[in-house]
């Protein structure tokens, strides 16, 4: 695969091969271009080499009787036209005719197709042409009033004339990409040599550098071609920089009164900071452009370049000069509304910015963007569509929020992605879609429901670094291009996105904590059943070794307790023994149960029923309720049979019941059954006692704890419903708020586990 980089740099090859087979300047250029500027050269000699090319030799007789020197239109002879126009004259006369004459032939092979231009653009060559000349005269006047050693007019002509050859070679070579060059450049209005690199990968300095050293014209004239037109004291330190520095400042002042064509708009510097540099005087400057008119009429006729009148080229400049004028004035109002737009985008930003605060909600952002563009463009109908990620329940949805004209919130409603519809988050952000485009009116018109005409509802995605935050629906047909308001809706997209990642921060943050409290509920719940497998343990090898002797000491004592007189205080003693002897193989019966728990016989059994029997029995043994406390017995509706195991359930109820009763209730003991939408039974008891505190709370459920620090039970009462409820796969949950009481719930799945 071809990088970029290095099919520049092939291109770059070509281009350079190209150059190297352009025709070479012709030998009698060549040799004319050195003997003019020998001091040992013969008059003969000039006349014998103009002499040797005849058309050459025609054209130069043609010049002489063009040229307005009263002379009769009798010159016959090289001879006479050699001394009439000197060898200046001649020099810069044959060196423009031969270099016009080898950019006239067509190049075989060139790397363009050159019939092809650009958007029917083309480099106009005669126009170039005047450039030159002008630049010539200008640099040629300027030489010659200044009067300096170290640049002479004759030298200077010729760098003016040829300072931008390497435009031609590269239309002659690539003709469709200079004409692309030209188009951008007039278009950008501005420098031609950074264009230039950019399309064709090399500017005209380097080409006319190049085709110098290939026509092996002198060193000062290559330099002149190849670094005219950067800042004078950047350049290097060379006998001749001087007169780079001229044909600089003649180029400019060429371009500054619009003489010819040079396909730049750009001035490095300005002719007095110029001038200035190079110690000429703004004398010299104004006479040396004072007759340039008129004299590039003249020198334009006598080289056949053109049959303009010096008035018609002066009324020509003027008129470039107000095209100039007129696309300046163009280009200033252009720039002065894009600098409204940028001004009214940098003040939305900064306003927007002013009303943050942190914390916000991503929804609150989207409230405060409708905001921001209401304030900003104006009322209207805004909505917004912002994409939600899937959680753990839920999968991926929309969020939906409609505006009224002033930005405030009318509605808003979270939908489910619909099946089919496009990822909001892959929308491009660098541009505005119409609604048919992005596929979503379909899913969505049923929220719009404020909106005037849906065909003129415009998407403006709110892009952040890494896609599209949101989605902003408008009306609006006064908002600027998109490339103008782009930072302010960047602006929006990243604050929407940045709400969006702290809210899913924070409910991550809400996550690990609850699993946090999960797992800290799991390990409780692993260490107690671990407790009490131990304990279960314990109590199994306990219950072989007591069991034994508590049948012997239970019977031995109701035996004595029958043979002893019944109100003796003996036989309240035997009857002492038997009691606690019999309380303590409850006890034992009790711990084997976490040793070996329970299984359930489950059978279809009436909830109703079943809680009628626990209210039975506990109104059997009314020690157990305490004064003025009422046991109520609640059920909303008709429970259908549940399986259950009725004995371990009830078992598990009178623990419950026996807890509340212990907790002085002041006025009741409410029981109750419902079916919840979980489908599970649950048995609630609440009473209004004096409730239980955190501690009370969380060792509830451990064996032989009470909260009553004297005469009070065993504590295994809730532990025992708890093994209950869990051989139907339930559990027991309690809740309180001292002094308001408690509620136990005692919660069974109806499906079998």
């Amino acid at each position: 695969m071809i990088t970029a980089d290095a099919s520049k740099t092939r291109r770059l090859e070509l281009i350079l091969r190209q150059i190297e087979s352009l025709p070479t300047l012709p030998i009698v250029a060549t040799k004319l271009l050195a003997l003019t500027t020998s001091d040992q050269t013969h008059a003969r000699q000039v006349i014998e080499l103009v002499s040797s090319d005849q058309a050459l030799s025609a054209r130069v007789l043609a010049m002489c009787r063009q040229a307005d020197m009263g002379l009769r239109d009798d010159v016959m002879t090289i001879d006479r036209a050699v001394v009439l126009l000197g060898f200046t004259a001649i020099r810069n006369a044959v060196l423009s005719i031969k270099v016009f004459e080898t950019f006239q032939k067509p190049l075989a092979g060139d790397l363009d197709n050159r019939d092809a231009s650009s958007n029917g653009v083309s480099f106009d060559r005669n126009a170039f042409w005047r450039h030159s000349l002008s630049v010539a005269i200008i640099a040629e006047n300027i030489a010659t009033l200044a009067r300096r050693r170290d640049i002479i007019p004759a030298e200077a002509f010729v760098c003016g004339l040829l300072h931008d050859i390497g435009k031609l070679a590269l239309d002659h070579m690539l003709p469709r990409s200079f004409a692309r060059v030209i188009e951008l450049t007039d278009l950008n209005r501005g420098n031609i040599a950074e264009i230039e690199r950019r399309v064709v990968g090399m500017d005209h300095h380097t080409a006319g550098k190049r085709l110098a050293e290939q026509w092996q014209l002198p060193h000062r004239l290559a330099d002149c071609i190849w670094l005219h037109g950067s800042p004078y004291e950047s350049l290097p330190r060379l006998e001749h920089k001087p007169m780079i520095g001229l044909i600089t400042l003649a180029d400019t002042l060429a371009r500054q009164h619009h003489l010819g064509y040079s396909g730049n708009y750009m001035f490095q510097q300005q002719p007095r900071e110029l001038a200035a540099a190079l110690n000429l005087s703004e004398d010299i400057i104004r006479d040396a452009c004072s007759t340039v008119h008129e004299e590039l009429g003249k020198k334009s006729r006598m080289l056949g370049l053109d049959d303009k009148p010096s008035r018609e080229l002066f009324l020509e400049s003027i008129q470039q000069a107000n095209v100039e004028l007129g696309r300046l004035n163009s280009a200033l109002n252009r720039k002065s509304r894009i600098n409204a737009h940028q001004s009214l985008v940098l003040d939305a930003i900064t306003d927007f910015h002013a009303a943050a605060t942190p914390g916000r909600s991503a929804q609150d952002v989207l409230g405060a963007v409708v905001e921001s563009c209401a304030k900003t463009f104006g009322s209207g109908f805004y909505a917004t569509l912002c994409p939600q990620s899937a959680s753990a329940t839920a999968g991926p949805s929309w969020l939906i929020c409609q505006y009224d004209g002033q930005g405030m919130l009318v509605r808003n409603q979270l939908i489910e992605k619909p099946p089919g519809s496009p990822d909001l988050s892959r929308l491009d952000p660098h541009e505005p879609l119409s609604m048919n485009m992005a596929n979503i009116v379909p899913w969505i018109i049923d929220y719009l429901l404020d909106a005037p005409d849906l065909r003129q509802i415009q998407l403006l995605p709110l892009g952040c670094g890494w896609g599209t935050a949101a989605i902003l629906l408008h009306d609006k047909t006064n908002m600027p291009p998109y490339q103008f308001i782009t930072p302010l809706v960047m602006t929006w997209g990243t604050a929407v996105a940045a709400a969006g990642q702290h809210e899913g921060e924070r409910r991550l943050g809400e996550d690990l904590a609850e699993a946090n409290r999960a797992l800290a509920e799991a390990q409780d719940r692993i260490a107690r059943q671990d407790a009490m497998a131990r304990l279960g343990e314990m109590a199994a090898g306990a219950a072989h070794e007591m069991n034994n002797p508590l049948a012997v000491i239970s019977g031995r004592s109701q035996l004595l307790s029958m043979t002893l007189p019944a109100n003796s205080k003996e036989a309240k003693a035997a009857r002492t023994i038997y009691e606690q002897s019999h309380r303590l193989s409850d006890l034992i019966t009790s711990l084997r149960m976490f040793a070996e728990p329970p299984k359930a016989d489950r059978k279809p059994t009436s909830v109703s029923m079943l809680l009628q029997n626990v209210i039975r029995k506990l109104r059997q043994n009314m020690t157990d309720v305490p004064s003025g406390c009422e046991i109520f017995l609640q059920l909303k509706k008709e429970i259908p049979p549940v399986l259950l195991d009725e004995q371990q359930i009830i078992q598990a109820v009178l623990e419950l019941m026996h807890n509340a009763l212990q907790a002085s209730p002041r006025s009741m003991v409410q029981l109750s059954a419902v079916v919840t939408p979980e489908q599970e039974l649950m048995i609630q008891v609440i009473d209004d006692g004096v409730g239980m505190d955190e501690h009370t709370l969380a060792h509830a459920m451990d064996p032989f704890f009470s909260a009553k620090p004297a005469g009070r039970r065993v504590g295994m009462g809730l532990p025992r419903a708890q093994q209950l409820a869990a051989a139907h796969g339930g559990r027991i949950e309690l809740r309180s708020q001292p002094p308001a009481g408690s509620v136990a719930s005692l919660l069974i799945p109806l499906e079998s586990p």
